[in-house]
């Protein structure tokens, strides 16, 4: 309690020189230092606001344009049916449930279709 006293008698005369300050006009002699402080922190006020306002819109900015960039990326990967029609399929004429000569079987088809399509291709260049 006598801490809280001190520092109460120690802060008013500050207070009675701001009231005294607040009622008088801005030009008085007495009160130019309170008034220039009062300005100084005003204006300082008022450039860390205006930097926080940059920084959030350039930080703004610079979140815009990497997501524009993030959505030119996913614009350029192909759709599903796109994917799927170009991606290989080797591997389903492999199962580790068929036998034997039924993967055979299956491979010997695979390579018959792909030779008549080779020879279909051939057949066409010759024709052209």
């Amino acid at each position: 309690m006598q801490l809280l006293n001190s520092w109460w008698k120690s802060l008013e005369p500050i207070f009675a020189y701001v009231s005294y300050c607040f009622s008088e006009p801005m030009q008085a002699p007495v009160c130019r230092p309170f008034w220039t402080w009062v300005m100084i922190g005003a204006l300082s006020i008022g450039a860390l606001m205006l930097l926080v306002l940059t920084w959030k819109f350039v930080s703004y900015k610079l979140k815009l344009a990497a997501a524009w960039r993030a959505q030119e990326q996913r614009d350029r990967i192909p759709d599903e049916a796109t994917f799927k029609k170009v991606s290989w399929e080797g591997d389903k004429a492999y199962s580790g449930e068929l036998g034997g000569e039924e993967i055979e079987r299956r491979i010997r088809a695979a390579v018959n279709q792909r030779r008549l399509e080779n020879l279909a291709k051939q057949v066409k260049l010759n024709i052209v």
